[in-house]
Parts: C-alpha cells; structure tokens; sequence
C-alpha cells in the first residue's frame, strides 16, 4: 500500500492528524470532483431531462452494485439509504410486531440502536432486554452474557458490530448462530465498520446489516446502504411507502399491489444523484486497495498506538486490547482530565479527536491513511498532557 500517494489522495492529511474517521471519513478529492461533476451536469444540462434521467438511474445502480461487491452480497439484497439509522429504522418498525415480543440489545449502545428498541414498548409493548457487557470481556463472557438475554420470545437481536464508544468488536457470525437457534434474527449497526474491516454477509450468516456511507468509506454526508437477506425481504414492511413500494394501483377502487420481495420498495422518491455518485466513488477508490489489507493496516495502526498510550503514566485504555474483539478505535481515559478537555488540548495541537460516553473516554481512530510518524506524534502530545495533570 502506497501511504505516499494515498495521502496525496486526501488533502486534509496536509493539515492536520485527522484521527476521527468513526465520525466522518476525510473524502478524497475524487469523491469530491465525482459529485460536483453531477452537480454541474444537472446545472447545465438539467436534473430531469431525457439525458439526465438514465444518467441517475445508471449512479443508483453503480451504487447498488457497489455495495453488493463490498458486502459480499446479491445486489437484490441491497436498499440505497440515506444514513446508518435509516436502514436500522426500516427493519426495526417494517417488522410485524406483537405485544410480549421481546429485542435484546446491549448496555453499551449508540442511541441509534438503543431508541428505535425503547420506543417499539411504548408503540408495540415489545419487551427491551438489555445484556450488561463491559468492552474488557471476553469472547466467551460477551457471548455468555447475550445468550442469557435471549428467550422464546426472542424476536430480534439488535446490536452494533463494533462499539462506536469503546471499539469493541461482536463476534458476529457466532452471535448470528446464537439468534438463529432461538428463532431471532440479527440485525447489526456496521456504522464502524464498511471501510474499516472486511465484510462478508454470507460469512457473518447476517439477517440485516445497516452502513454509512460517510464514515470509514469517506463518502458523503446523507448517504447509506442497507443489506437484507432476500428471503426476508417479504418480512419488512415499508414504512415510508413511495412509488416503488407497489406495483400497481387503481384510484377507482383502490385496490393496491404492493412490492414485496425487492429491496427497491425501502426506496424514498427523492434522492441525490450526485451523493450517490460521490459514495460509489468512495466505494471504488477503497476497492482498488482491497477490503483485507486496508483492515490490516488500521489495526496495525491501533495496535501501535496501544502500545504507546499504555506507556504514558496516567492515562487507562477503555477499549479491548484483544485483536479479535478490538478495532481501529482506540479510547482511553487521561487521570485528572475530562475527556472534552483532553479533545480540545488536542485540537489545539492540530489532532482531530473525539470524547465519547460509554464509558468516559476519549477515541482516536487509525484510518489506513494515518501514518506511523502521527502515531508518534499523538501520543507525544498525550504524554505531556497527561504530565500536566
């Protein structure tokens, strides 16, 4: 892998140490040209003219395709989103719910998950039971502790894939088996995942998998994907009902015949072609590195910088230190220090961080365009923060 020229690719590595990728991903400049070439074909040519309008039809499938290919996926299976939660929020109230079914999800969850859950008890009387995991346990605990959650009134197993608060890592294809023996389907949060790790869904025996498209991949903003297993697909109800969720209609009498086993009934009627073209951009300049090895360099990355920091007296990681449940993102805790002080300190030394809550921590993300020298750098700077306390 050619850091040189990957940084080159990334303008914003000429500025600063960008370490909060988990929050959105710093585009390369051909994500950028690639929307505002659409932006400019629309505005000069029109965005609904007999030109425009296969050329838009042609993005959303690149995009569809794309996807599939970085998911491992049947393209069928693919829904175009507008974000992480959009997809979450289509499986989780396209399901048919019945009072007394119950979700398990876990105590460490980003509100994306954990509120759509909350609110199917007010809306549906589905019972919420929560596993209490701690990011240092272990494979054996994490899965101990989520089996003894599950019950017969198991619906639903809704997690996040990595912790966007600690990095921990499900292990999920075993999580997936342990909700299939009950009769439950998995539905993952990959929010920190697509761009940071490879993924399979046939693999991971996934039922539904949400992703951005702005995170790790460093697409844009108001872009997102989600995967259904096909067979499902009948199973999700749309909830937001366009044009592509039926096949036919009549006004006279009403009569409707819905769409039910292509993922093109989730879509929403409008949509931006140059978002998606921007997204199937990010896509293919991460394709072109492979899947494998950009997931090996950011755990490098990581396992690099946890070495530095438990070095520095004062300062207590909060993230798993095991590979297999870690991930490119690294949290600890500086002694004496509120995680907001210790984002600001940095920011002021040109550091890009962020604080999170569970538990109190401040995150560092190793992006494969990060570099050995930042690593160093960083935890110089943390070092004598944590001195100064």
């Amino acid at each position: 892998m050619d850091i040189a020229r990957i940084r080159e690719a990334i303008p914003v590595t000429r500025n600063l140490v960008y370490m909060n990728t988990g929050w959105s991903g710093p585009s390369p400049q051909r994500v950028t040209q690639r929307i505002n070439d659409q932006l400019a074909y629309e505005m000069e040519r029109g965005p609904a003219t007999l030109d425009a309008l296969p050329r838009s039809r042609a993005v959303h499938e690149e995009l569809s395709r794309a996807v599939a290919g970085l998911l491992h996926a049947p393209e069928e299976s693919i829904a175009l989103t507008q974000s992480t939660t959009h997809g979450l929020v289509t499986v989780v109230n396209g399901l048919d719910w019945r009072a007394g079914d119950e979700v398990v999800t876990c105590s460490l969850e980003h509100p994306s998950v954990l509120l759509p859950s909350l609110l199917l008890q007010k809306s549906h009387g589905v019972r919420v039971r929560i596993a209490d995991l701690d990011p240092q346990d272990d494979k054996a605990t994490l899965l101990s502790k989520l089996e003894a959650q599950l019950s017969p009134r198991t619906r639903l197993v809704f997690l996040s894939h990595i912790q966007f608060s600690n990095g921990l890592r499900l292990p999920a294809r075993e999580v997936a088996q342990m909700a299939h023996r009950r009769g439950a389907f998995l539905l993952l949060d990959g929010a920190q995942c697509a761009g940071q790790i490879a993924l399979d869904m046939g693999e991971m025996d996934c039922d539904f998998y949400a992703m951005p498209g702005h995170k790790w991949l460093m697409g844009p903003d108001g872009t997102g994907a989600l995967y259904l297993r096909p067979e499902l697909i009948p199973q999700v109800a749309p909830r937001y009902p366009a044009h592509g969720a039926v096949e036919s209609w009549d006004v006279a009498t009403g009569a409707v015949t819905l769409q039910t086993a292509s993922p093109r009934k989730f879509r929403l009627s409008t949509t931006s072609t140059a978002l998606e073209a921007g997204m199937a951009e990010a896509i293919a300049f991460q394709q072109e590195l492979g899947s494998h090895e950009i997931e090996a360099r950011a755990m490098a990355l990581a396992a690099r910088l946890m070495r530095t920091l438990k070095s520095i007296p004062g300062l207590r990681l909060t993230c798993p230190e095991d590979p297999e449940l870690g991930s490119a993102l690294v949290t600890f805790a500086v002694a004496g220090k509120e995680p907001r002080q210790v984002v600001e300190m940095l920011w002021g030394r040109g550091i890009a961080a962020r604080q999170v809550p569970t538990p109190p921590a401040v995150r560092l993300c190793t992006a494969f365009f990060n570099t050995e020298e930042e690593v160093e750098r960083v935890g110089a700077v943390l070092a004598e923060l944590a001195g100064s306390a």
